[in-house]
């Protein structure tokens, strides 16, 4: 004789469904830095970040001044210059002779080169053991 099985009933999805994690809410401010400092890492180079921001009416327009800011790895930075950012698009304000020699002078800087040096030095594998 073959037995019946029961049919066990499924259980029925709650009607609470999961909450997705709300995305952080960023002011105006901080999603500008932001997207400035994407634009400067992909754009122009891995060690310029957007430091620094201030909003400004040019005709009439609301724009906004961004501090570029050189920074190297060890900690070490430096003014390069200023971005405008129109809502749009990303324009360097300054010129692009002005942020080399500012780069140059960051770079060449004996107190910067000394601690580069010093660091190197303590993290090179002397061989001994």
């Amino acid at each position: 004789m073959v037995k019946k099985l029961s049919k066990v009933p499924r259980a029925k999805a709650s009607g609470v469904t999961k909450r997705l994690r709300k995305p952080e809410i960023l002011d105006e401010e901080e999603r500008i830095l932001r997207e400035a400092t994407k634009h400067l890492v992909f754009k122009h180079g891995m060690f310029l970040v957007a430091t620094g921001i201030r909003e400004a009416q040019i005709k009439g327009f609301r724009v906004w001044i961004i501090t570029v800011t050189l920074r190297y790895g060890a900690g070490d930075e430096g003014y390069i210059g200023d971005l405008l950012y129109d809502g749009e698009e990303f324009t360097f304000l300054t010129e692009q002779s002005v942020m080399d020699e500012r780069a140059r002078k960051i770079a060449d800087d004996p107190e910067r080169i000394r601690k580069w040096n010093e660091y190197r030095t303590s993290t090179l594998y002397s061989g001994k053991a």
